[in-house]
């Protein structure tokens, strides 16, 4: 806070102390000259109020103006200015005018205590002198001039009280305008990165498939390889290929990472005896590229995720605090009913209504857990994602598929993995026009099925250096499920995922 702002008001009043003080201060140097008094009185009650004044204007006002210092200026003030009345008899109205000065200075610029104990110090002092030194008659004479003293107190330390309170009001709402600014300027910057990543997200570097692509023909151009794969650790694999491998090829893995933190690796194949040292910058120079591309993609899903999981944390409480309560009741309502029935029709029906309250009670709670599960990632999500990497296609994706319960994070993941790498065989290396994904996902269990028009291959052989089949049927039997693949050349392919230990007809 900008200090002459937050001492305006100090200037002004101080503007009117040292006008009050020159104003008596010259009035009694005027009276004192018309008047016969006596001449070395006179003298050394102007030097005393001379004195003061001089003090009250040399002392820094950040000192005067605060603590035992103003008080002492405020008490040494009336002593000096009833010291001058006195020398002068009491028949000088310039120095009872001065004697208001320290009052003044004491409500305005102290507080009202003080302020109110310097106007009564004053007037008791002031009417000590003047009984002293005329008795009652020049007591009645000021009597107006008393009230003057206390009303000075009272209304400057009134004024300084509103002046405080409105400059805490005044700092305040600056505050809170400050805070408002921030905010906004935030908001504004939120905008713009939303703006910036819509822009962004419609293009295809937050695609993990197009940006491996691209890096693989970067470096076919430049490096002598045969074959080259990139693999993601958010896509759970490769996420593309390019070349043809023999099996006398040599690999070489190229970690794809920021920090300690490893997001992918790039794996190159060569002929033996060839040397890729030479071109050791120029890999490292796309792997660097790739990496922060990655590391995008990982961030705009940490993003998405948080915002997953928060709309499911709310759904959570909504069944948790408002439907499983409400179900709870009805089955303790239908438990007196079932209690009071005499038997018969009724009473049964009444018992297989209370079954499937208490089923559906345990769903609920079922649910609940599921929608506060770390791991908010569904095999929908993931499907998803691979209908936005293929945008409008072709090939045109087909999803119909029946999530009754999300499975849990781990089977999810490695349900995800499969189906990327059935789409993109598909889409890749098949050449289809349509691909279907059909099924019923029922919690830990379900039952998938990928199928497509492309040229299809033959199943029942070998492909040496190719280990994606290997793979889904690895990932497929991690979570206790298994894969059947048919297909020929020229009649499309069809990929039957199971998982789990229900059996679930496909829709």
């Amino acid at each position: 806070m900008n200090r002459s702002e937050s001492t305006a008001w100090e200037t002004r009043f101080d503007w009117t102390l040292t006008a009050l003080m020159l104003g008596a201060f010259g009035l009694a140097i005027f009276l004192s000259g018309n008047r016969e008094t006596d001449g070395e009185r006179a003298l050394l009650a102007a030097l005393i109020a001379g004195a003061y004044i001089v003090v009250v204007q040399v002392t820094p006002r950040r000192l005067r103006n605060r603590g035992i210092i103003g008080e002492l200026i405020a008490t040494s003030g009336v002593v000096a200015t009833l010291a001058a009345v006195l020398l002068t008899e009491g028949d000088n109205t310039g120095y009872i005018l001065l004697v208001a000065v320290p009052i003044y200075f004491a409500a305005a610029f102290i507080g009202f205590r003080i302020g109110m104990e310097t106007a009564f110090l004053a007037t008791a002092g002031l009417v000590a002198i003047l009984m002293g030194l005329g008795g009652e008659r020049w007591f009645e004479d000021n009597a107006t001039t008393f009230v003057f003293y206390i009303l000075i107190g009272f209304t400057f330390s009134q004024a300084r009280r509103l002046l405080v309170i409105e400059r805490a009001r005044s700092d305040a709402l600056r505050a809170a305008s400050a805070l408002d600014a921030v905010r906004l300027e935030r908001l504004e910057s939120a905008h713009d990165l939303l703006v910036e990543l819509s822009e962004v997200a419609g293009t295809n570097e937050l695609s993990a498939v197009s940006i491996g692509e691209t890096a693989l023909l970067e470096l076919v151009d430049r490096v002598p390889m045969e074959y080259g794969s990139v693999s993601s650790v958010s896509e759970g694999g490769i996420v593309a290929e390019m070349g043809h491998l023999t099996d006398s090829d040599v690999a070489e893995e190229f970690p794809i990472g920021i920090g300690d933190r490893t997001l992918g690796m790039l794996r190159l194949w060569h002929r033996p005896g060839v040397d890729l040292a030479p071109h050791r910058i120029a890999i490292e120079a796309v792997v660097a590229g790739v990496a922060l591309a990655f590391d995008n993609i990982q961030l705009l899903q940490t993003v998405a995720r948080r915002s997953v999981q928060d709309e499911r944390n709310r759904v959570a409480r909504e069944l948790h605090d408002d439907i499983g309560p409400a179900l709870a009741s009805l089955g303790l309502g239908l438990d007196v009913l079932i209690q009071n029935s005499q038997g018969g029709t009724t009473s049964r029906q009444l018992e297989r209504l209370r079954h499937a309250t208490t089923e559906l009670v345990e769903r609920v709670r079922a649910t609940v857990a599921a929608l506060r599960r770390a791991d908010t990632t569904t095999v929908i999500d993931h499907i998803h994602r691979l209908a936005a990497e293929l945008g409008t296609g072709p090939p045109n994706l087909i999803v119909a598929v029946d999530e009754r319960a999300p499975s849990d994070g781990a089977t999810a993941a490695e349900v995800g993995a499969i189906l990327v790498e059935a789409v993109r065989n598909a889409a890749q290396h098949a050449s289809a026009e349509t691909i279907r994904i059909d099924g019923v996902i029922a919690g830990e269990s379900g039952r998938l099925i990928v199928s497509d028009d492309g040229r299809g291959f033959d199943a029942s052989a070998a492909y040496p250096g190719h280990y994606g089949l290997v793979g889904m049927r690895e990932r497929a039997a991690s979570i206790g499920g298994d894969i059947r693949i048919s297909s020929m050349p020229g009649r499309g392919t069809t990929l039957h995922v199971v998982w789990g230990t229900q059996q679930v007809a496909s829709r």
